[in-house]
């Protein structure tokens, strides 16, 4: 079964009262593989907080993200702020499954927001992400053995060189 038609079976089956949805993610860039789920945007004027709710359906594994009219903008903020804006990017490139006016809006919201790309970080962020960079990278160098699915690295330091 193909995802849209797979997606829309979702829809009707677990939350036929939703306002609107969307088919978002992998299989809505062209870049599914054989383990890729469907990712939803469910939103539901009924539901009082967001949630996300991960099963089967069929041989595809979903993953849906449930919000109201106005919880998914926190997603979008602490997104955004992160510099990964999850969220933002599944509901602008997410595919109608179920329309409703208001799904416009927030489409054009989460558009603008992947526009205006991520807030500047601050001189400290800056110097914890190159410390944990470095830090990873420094790993990676004294790793011994990088054959099958596991590492064996031991712990190096630039003070041991």
């Amino acid at each position: 079964m193909k995802a849209f038609e797979a997606a829309k079976g979702v829809i009707a089956e677990r939350f036929p009262d939703c306002d609107a949805s969307l088919l978002a993610g992998s299989v809505v860039r062209g870049e599914a593989t054989s383990t890729s789920d469907l990712d939803i945007v469910i939103f539901d004027s009924e539901v009082t907080s967001s949630f996300r709710e991960s099963f089967y359906a069929g041989q595809w594994p979903v993953e849906v993200f449930v919000h109201n009219w106005s919880s998914y903008r926190v997603f979008f903020d602490s997104d955004c702020e992160r510099g990964q804006p999850s969220m933002p990017r599944m509901v602008a490139e997410g595919h109608v499954l179920k329309w409703d006016n208001r799904l416009e809006a927030v489409k054009h919201e989460a558009a603008d927001l992947l526009k205006k790309g991520p807030p500047p970080w601050s001189e400290e962020t800056l110097l914890l992400k190159r410390y944990f960079l470095t830090d990873a990278l420094d790993d990676f160098v004294g790793c011994t053995e990088r054959g099958g699915s596991s590492f064996h690295c031991s712990e190096t330091s630039r003070a041991d060189e």
